[in-house]
């Protein structure tokens, strides 16, 4: 259960980030600070409504040199819905629909049924991907202390490294590192670190396409004959 509560939490976190990729000129290299990078991004907010990209997910932990990958698909809609499918070998579906976060297994014919709002243990990770899709970078301001890592230039793209450190003391994570791609205004790759860096989730995102059309009926889980419907927190 708590993989599937880091892999929800990383997503509500690009809602604020993204608005239209331009292209990337080496003529025009001037360097942004960290106060420019965060006004673009609440810029971009405004015109952001869906996104669809193809995720890959790795989890690292360094004490006993684990790494484990998966890669799948996501499409997202303003403002609290999401479909995660995972592939195999993971094959696993997650829905946000706005009321509910469902985590199915198809294999073991069984899913998994959180209330966002009011069971804390559930939500907790939708908080973070909240920041990301619907708050603005001044209301994020109050949970996280917010800095300018980096910049690194890739090819012909550049990126700004943002650093978040949560303010309270028990947050799950002791950093959070986004990747986001000038022009583009959106977190390519989203670093988790539990435990003071022991743990390491990475969340990268490919083949982005924003502002499509995107049925209703996609984020909304209607149980299969068959499958068990399991309340942790209940």
């Amino acid at each position: 259960m708590k993989k599937n509560k880091f892999i929800l939490f990383a997503f509500f976190i690009l809602n604020v980030f993204v608005f239209n990729r331009q292209a990337f000129s080496r003529e025009t290299p001037v360097l942004k600070n960290m106060d420019d990078v965060l006004a673009e991004i609440d810029k971009a907010n405004t015109a952001f409504k869906t996104l669809k990209a193809d995720i890959k997910f790795t989890r690292t932990i360094t004490l006993l040199e684990s790494t484990e990958t998966s890669q799948g698909e996501m499409h997202y809609k303003k403002p609290k819905k999401l479909y995660l499918k995972f592939h195999p070998p993971r094959n696993e579906i997650n829905i946000v629909d706005g009321k509910y976060v469902w985590v199915y297994h198809p294999a073991e014919k069984q899913v998994e049924k959180y209330e966002m709002d009011k069971n804390k243990h559930s939500s907790q990770g939708l908080d973070f991907f909240e920041f990301g899709y619907s708050e603005s970078v001044e209301s994020a301001k109050k949970d996280y202390t917010i800095t300018l890592r980096e910049m690194k230039e890739e090819g012909k793209k550049r990126f700004y490294i943002l650093n978040l450190r949560p303010k309270d003391q028990k947050s799950q994570y002791s950093d959070i590192r986004l990747w986001v791609e000038e022009g583009f205004w959106l977190p390519v790759r989203i670093e988790l670190y539990e435990s003071e860096g022991e743990v390491i989730n990475i969340i990268e995102l490919k083949n982005i396409k924003l502002n499509k059309g995107m049925s209703d009926k996609l984020f909304i889980f209607d149980a299969p004959r068959g499958v068990e419907v399991i309340e942790p927190f209940k």
